[in-house]
């Protein structure tokens, strides 16, 4: 068994994954009291503190779990990507959020973990932040803090249509090994001086990105929406229960995965439309957006895929937290006229039924859209366990 650490962690997509590659999570935090009593309720058996990161003192928590050095094998973590966001239009270089990145690595930096991982937005990539007074990216920053405690890091990316996911979801990850006697992700002998201009540094890691593959197995998702959902109660705007039977039978593997060791669906209830929602959904087609509306019922919507409908013999697109609005997005059930609820949701990220959602339905859909699919943190987990720690 491996040990882990998962901060900013959420509900816990990241810790489910590890957990089924072979990871046992011996501390997790997240600053939320909704989101957190997800965790606890699903993750009953895990040390975990409800604080804001900045708070956490954690020679404290290293001392509470008598940690030694390199005792744990992985610390995970997904600070807050607002800022970072494509989505986000005003761009936000300065926006506070983007620095937590910085409690990340003193948390590394205290515990002394074999291994880590940040999972962020593919936005990260093309930051400019400011930091003691000299503005430079934000993978830069990143970089020479990690290269300074001795990690060495790579930036890479992931689709998660690639794992299995019935869902288009990219999102970067740095990951970075202290491990002596394993192969690097980078040679620091070759890097030099740490204070070496940025550019010279991406030279030097373009020669590198071909020592290994991070991800050997990866292929299209052969499962659509319709497959990821099809079984669960057909609902109508403002119906559903937060507990119901199923009804249906299990129609293909990746509902077979869903539903292991489940007897009931949760957090099935759809979010009631107005009339003039309702009126509006009934005439978009699959694949179709507010654009295919008649010009009296068009929005002024900003999103490019504002009321549209998922298509049910094709992937969805990346499920963010306000897939309960018809006007944020491409969220509209393919068949049903209203959009999706958060066991939908969930099934399109890939976490199983026996995993229950607490809180507010906008608390649940944060939960839900802010995660990391389970079956890639599962993927992540093996990654590692192959690569470094086994």
């Amino acid at each position: 068994m491996y040990l882990s650490m998962d901060l900013f962690s959420g509900a816990g997509g990241l810790s489910l994954g590890l957990k089924a590659s072979g990871f046992k999570t011996v501390f997790a935090s997240d600053f939320d009291k909704q989101i957190s009593e997800t965790y606890k309720k699903n993750f009953n058996n895990v040390n975990f503190l409800c604080d804001d990161i900045r708070n956490i003192d954690f020679n404290i928590i290293k001392e509470k779990l008598n940690l030694k050095k390199n005792m744990i094998d992985l610390i995970v973590g997904g600070p807050p990507c607002q800022g970072f966001s494509m989505a986000n239009r005003k761009r936000i270089e300065d926006d506070s959020r983007n620095l937590l990145f910085r409690n990340f690595t003193d948390a590394v930096k205290i515990i002394k973990p074999k291994c880590f991982l940040i999972e962020n937005v593919t936005g990260i990539k093309s930051e400019d932040i400011e930091i003691d007074n000299r503005r430079q990216s934000t993978t830069e920053a990143i970089t020479q803090y990690f290269l300074k405690m001795n990690y060495s890091i790579r930036f890479t990316s992931f689709k998660s249509e690639e794992f299995g996911i019935p869902q288009f979801r990219r999102r970067v990850l740095i990951v970075g090994t202290n491990l002596e006697n394993k192969r690097k992700l980078l040679d620091r002998n070759e890097i030099g001086d740490l204070e070496l201009k940025y550019k010279n540094y991406e030279s030097m890691k373009n020669k590198n990105d071909n020592q290994f593959e991070l991800f050997s197995e990866k292929k299209k998702s052969p499962f659509t929406v319709w497959d990821a959902i099809s079984d669960l109660p057909q609902i109508e705007a403002g119906e559903g229960k937060n507990e119901m039977s199923y009804g249906t039978e299990i129609k293909n593997d990746y509902q077979k995965k869903m539903r292991k060791r489940s007897k009931k669906v949760y957090n099935h209830l759809s979010t009631p439309h107005d009339k003039m929602a309702i009126k509006r959904i009934k005439l978009i087609n699959q694949g179709q957006n507010f654009r295919d509306l008649p010009s009296k019922l068009k929005t002024k919507s900003v999103h490019s895929g504002a009321w549209g409908r998922l298509s049910a013999d094709g992937l969805s697109p990346t499920i963010t937290t306000r897939f309960d609005t018809p006007s944020c997005g491409r969220v509209i059930h393919p068949f049903s006229h209203r959009t999706i609820t958060v066991r939908e949701a969930a099934r399109l990220q890939s976490f199983p039924d026996t995993f229950i959602f607490y809180g507010t339905r906008t608390s649940q859909g944060q939960q839900v859209g802010n995660s990391v699919p389970p079956l890639v943190a599962e993927k992540i987990g093996e990654m590692f366990i192959k690569q470094f720690l086994g």
